[in-house]
């Protein structure tokens, strides 16, 4: 899906919502927020259809003037219908602004991260255990194999600890 300015003609913020472009005028006459230019923000556009639209008067009608128990389940079902539409292009909207991100894309990339920090913790007990062993004129292997089992152990450790452990990052 390409990703889609903030504001949209009244065609393209029709078919967002699921209406017809003769239904949004209608609606603008009744107050939806329309821009100078004669485009509908579409934050905006959305938020003033969930507040504002009667459930009753959508798609240019609703329930029979004739109260029955059918009709009445029937305006409910078209009522929860409209929320339902008006809440998927709100989050697909929210989406294409980059607010919000899969589940299994943001697993992905914690985890490529955490397996990259690692593998650079390791490497710096490869790089450092010879400098270290010639600084202090140790064995070079005991020394490494010090450094390494340490690293491990704090590594392991950090993997312990619950990710709620490390705050929210600010």
């Amino acid at each position: 899906m390409t990703k889609l300015d903030s504001a949209e003609t009244k065609t393209a913020f029709a078919a967002r919502v699921g209406l017809t472009k003769g239904r949004i005028s209608q609606l603008v006459a009744e107050g939806l927020p329309v821009r100078a230019d004669g485009q509908i923000d579409v934050a905006v556009g959305l938020a003033w259809i969930e507040d504002n639209l009667d459930p009753a008067r959508r798609n240019k009608g609703g329930a029979t003037s004739a109260p029955t128990r059918v009709s009445t389940t029937l305006a409910e079902a078209k009522r929860l219908h409209e929320i339902v539409k008006v809440q998927r292009a709100k989050l697909a909207f929210e989406k294409e602004q980059g607010l919000l991100v899969e589940t299994a894309a943001a697993t992905r990339t914690v985890f490529a991260r955490a397996r990259a920090e690692r593998d650079a913790h390791m490497a710096w007990v490869q790089r450092t255990a010879p400098l270290l062993a010639a600084e202090l004129g140790a064995d070079p292997r005991a020394t490494f194999a010090a450094l390494d089992r340490m690293m491990r152990e704090h590594l392991e450790q950090l993997a312990d600890l619950p990710l709620g452990s490390f705050g929210d990052g600010a």
